[in-house]
């Protein structure tokens, strides 16, 4: 693999600048190399280099080496003062590195103190020097779906940012994960790394999540954490009717509870059969609620029924409420069922 050496001045002068007096020549000196990295919050063509040192640092040597081979990729000293705490001196490179191949390569570094100290620490980190990918442009139509319509689609482009560089380009037949939950297939990348992939919505999960996932056919392409879109739902409409059979009777005794779930249809207002354990009773007057009936089903025509003992005076709120965010709820209620003490006449 061919070499790149990197220009550096000598001597860190500007981090002289930074640092406090040199303690007293009784203390021992204290040299050490705690970390070689590169951040990836920042350009990941930057090496960054950790040192703990209590004498102002004169210069900083780092060697990348690919490590199965063990060839000599790049060497640099051109090293400035990025932060400092009491704990740790932090210095990067200046410039981004500018390396052949992308990869992972191992880092040994060398730091010499104005004290003539030095120390050399063999594997003192790695640089990742990786591709960054994001996702441009994306666009999700409809952003609403309805029980009929729960298809969306969705596009987007794939680009990736290269290290040292900085050049943007296209990614070309990359798989673009999209609903993978439910929608295992990815979406591919064209010529120009854009995509399209259309998924079906789910009640579980209205939303639409997108990611490109590191891969080991191309093991220097950061993976994209999942994007999340989401959608809404506009449920189909409900409508609950019911009546009793009496509205008085005595303590003890029961009505007769019956009525129809009804939906609303792109053919208009339809029975809503066959629900299952959807449809509760509560027991309400003007001071609140006090008990509750249920769960119903409802037939093949939409009805349902049941004979109930009230326990005080006051109407029967009726709730239905579906386990399918396509399908709103909703409610009605019976007139008021008056509940007297004795035998009824």
């Amino acid at each position: 693999m061919k070499i790149r050496s990197v220009l550096a001045v000598g001597v860190l002068a500007a981090v002289l600048l930074a640092f406090n007096s040199p303690a007293s020549a009784q203390a021992a000196d204290v040299l050490q190399v705690n970390s070689a990295y590169n951040d990836s919050s920042d350009d990941l063509g930057r090496l960054f280099v950790s040192v703990t040192s209590s004498q102002p640092v004169a210069e900083i040597r780092a060697e990348l080496v690919d490590e199965e081979t063990g060839a000599l990729v790049a060497r640099s000293t051109d090293f400035v003062l990025h932060s400092e705490t009491p704990e740790k001196t932090v210095f990067r490179t200046s410039a981004p590195l500018i390396l052949d191949a992308l990869g992972d390569y191992l880092v040994h570094v060398e730091v010499t103190d104005v004290a003539g100290n030095h120390v050399r620490q063999e594997r003192a980190g790695w640089i990742l020097y990786r591709v960054v990918t994001f996702l441009e442009d994306v666009t999700v139509n409809p952003s609403t779906v309805d029980y009929d319509n729960r298809q969306v689609t969705v596009r987007g482009v794939l680009k990736g940012r290269w290290p040292g560089t900085g050049e943007v380009r296209p990614l070309v037949d990359f798989p673009v994960e999209v609903n993978n939950s439910f929608e295992p297939t990815p979406a591919s990348t064209a010529s120009d790394g854009s995509f399209s992939k259309t998924v079906t919505i789910y009640a579980l999960s209205p939303e639409v999540e997108i990611s490109y996932s590191y891969s080991l056919d191309r093991p220097y392409f950061e993976y994209i954490p999942q994007q999340f879109f989401p959608i809404t739902i506009d449920p189909r409409q409900t409508r609950v009717t019911a009546t009793v059979n009496r509205t008085r009777v005595a303590a003890g005794q029961s009505v007769r509870l019956s009525g129809r779930l009804s939906w609303l249809t792109a053919s208009g207002w339809a029975p809503h059969a066959n629900q299952v354990n959807d449809i509760y009773l509560t027991l309400c007057d003007d001071n609140g609620c006090h008990a509750t009936y249920g769960p119903l089903n409802t037939d093949a025509k939409g009805q349902f029924a049941a004979d109930v003992v009230p326990i005080q005076s006051g109407y029967f709120l009726v709730g239905y409420s579906p386990s399918d965010r396509f399908v709103a709820s909703s409610s009605g209620r019976t007139k008021v069922v008056t509940v007297v003490a004795g035998a009824h006449r």
